[in-house]
């Protein structure tokens, strides 16, 4: 889901023009070279192809072709320079590892009215809270859905930050409220956005759990038992006594608003805990970001306007280096840091923890220093507006522990067995594409004694986000410019922009959720 560091970012351009007497859509999608196999299946509906190459130029072709065993493109167009001038026009044949980004174009008549009138109609009416705030439109990334005892409940978003090829990422999300009835453990994956997913695979990690105990895992993807829990006695912030809101893991969130002139001002927060066992302990924080990065993400997209395809070959192009250069408004934002105060009272910086994505709360564990006996003093600093924390708690960590690795045994969709999507999953050189109103369902199976073992899952991937036409509007390329290569001025540019929608985000985010009609 989501969005801290989206600097050049994948384009789908998504239209629909009305008419009195027929209805049209154009969509602009962009395929990576090695999916190139996949285009010979849209070449009738689509019968541009634009190859932006990996050393600058461009081709813009008709009448192509794919040629999947010999891996080369061809067909009759124009070969366009860096400068996209016509460098030469004829027959065309091009390899196809020398491609960064496909991009093809549609344009059709709908052959039913009264049927796309009602696709357009359900459309209206799942969007009309984008309508009204374009930059508050669900994403997602894939969410995951797991059984908490009474229902399927939104417990994790996959890879959030991956927003491209390019930036394809691991993630590991724990689903803190599953509970498991049988060996046989569902999890239900959807596509509830205006998204495409690109998904390697989604295992389950399976963590033995100490005796009376439980299981987290850090930021940097080491695991720990834990036995005892220490409840938070005293939180104070900003606005005074927080202790309510942070006690529990109740759905009851601790947030605050963003600051009116710099997107990245920091606050802070002191907590204490009181009858600290004697042994090493860790600090359990739940937390999820707020939409500022949603917002500040949309809002990139929009300054890339058309010209986001060329952002997104040039990202393609930058190799290894692509997560580097896109991380400059993600480092301004920055993480929860956890400090820690000492006998002389001096604050000691020893870790951070959060997570990319506005969906589910997600658990993770700080391990702390030894510390001196008697009450615990700590402090979050921690970006304005940026963070939404449910719960914070001290857990007496037992030992670290391995987790078992657990490939779906079934994968559904629908009402039936999905044998092509598990081999996608199973095969770390395959990847499984869904789209919007996809939903699959993973069954694994767990251990004999289920009950003794914490649950985390582990998804590959990266999403596309498809491009909202009110965004078009809003093209400006210096300030595309300034997002990437100037990220303070953005978000002192943006301040008086997002705190003009900051309060009605939140509902205007989950009433848009896309749902296949």
């Amino acid at each position: 889901m989501i969005r801290l560091r989206p600097v050049l970012i994948l384009f789908l351009g998504f239209f629909a023009f009305l008419s009195s007497c027929s209805v049209q859509t154009m969509k602009r999608k962009l395929v990576p070279p090695e999916k190139a196999a996949e285009l010979v299946l849209e070449k009738k509906e689509s019968p541009y192809l634009k190859a932006h190459m990996k050393n600058g130029s461009a081709y813009l072709l008709s009448n192509w072709d794919v040629n999947s065993i010999g891996k080369m493109i061809s067909g009759t167009g124009r070969h366009l320079g860096i400068n996209r001038e016509v460098l030469e026009e004829g027959d065309f044949t091009v390899p196809i590892d020398s491609v960064a980004i496909f991009e093809t174009n549609e344009v059709h008549t709908a052959p039913s009215v009264a049927a796309l009138a009602f696709l357009t109609s359900a459309s209206v009416a799942l969007t009309i809270y984008c309508i009204a705030n374009p930059k508050a439109c669900f994403g997602s990334c894939p969410t995951f859905y797991a059984w908490d005892g009474n229902k399927f409940l939104l417990q994790a978003e996959g890879f959030s930050s991956a927003v491209a090829p390019a930036l394809e990422a691991k993630d590991i999300d724990a689903l803190y409220r599953a509970k498991a009835t049988s060996r046989e453990f569902e999890v239900k994956m959807k596509n509830e956005a205006l998204e495409t997913h690109v998904i390697r695979f989604v295992d389950l990690l399976a963590v033995p759990r100490p005796e009376g105990g439980r299981a987290f895992v850090t930021s940097d993807g080491e695991f720990w038992q834990a036995k005892k829990m220490v409840p938070l006695s005293a939180g104070r912030g900003p606005e005074g006594d927080c202790l309510k809101a942070l006690r529990d893991f109740d759905g009851l969130e601790r947030f605050s608003a963003a600051d009116s002139h710099y997107l990245a001002a920091r606050e802070t927060l002191d907590v204490e805990f009181d009858n600290v066992p004697d042994g090493r302990v860790g600090l359990v924080l739940a937390a999820r970001q707020s939409l500022l990065t949603t917002f500040l993400f949309y809002q990139t997209l929009a300054y890339m306007g058309t010209s986001a395809g060329e952002w997104f070959a040039t990202l393609e192009r930058a190799g290894k280096d692509a997560k580097k250069r896109s991380e400059g408004i993600g480092q301004k934002l920055g993480w929860i840091e956890v400090l820690v105060q000492d006998s002389s009272g001096v604050w000691t910086p020893v870790g951070h923890s959060g997570e990319t994505g506005p969906m589910g709360s997600d658990v993770r564990i700080v391990p702390l220093p030894q510390l001196a006996p008697g009450p615990v003093k700590i402090r979050l600093r921690l970006t304005r507006g940026h963070w939404r924390l449910d719960w914070l708690a001290l857990a007496e960590l037992e030992k670290p522990a391995e987790p078992l690795r657990l490939e779906p045994s079934v994968v559904r969709k629908g009402d039936g067995v999905d044998e092509e999507a598990k081999k996608f999953m199973a095969d770390s050189a395959g990847v499984l594409v869904t789209y919007p109103g996809d939903e699959y369902t993973l069954v694994y199976r767990l251990p004999e004694a289920y009950e003794r073992y914490e649950l985390f899952l582990e998804s590959r991937g990266y999403y596309l986000e498809w491009m909202r036409k009110e965004w078009l509007a809003e093209e400006d390329f210096s300030k595309a410019a300034m997002m990437f290569f100037n990220p303070d001025s953005a978000l002192k540019a943006l301040a008086p922009e997002f705190k003009k929608v900051e309060a009605e985000m939140e509902g205007r985010f989950w009433g848009s959720k896309y749902v296949r009609p």
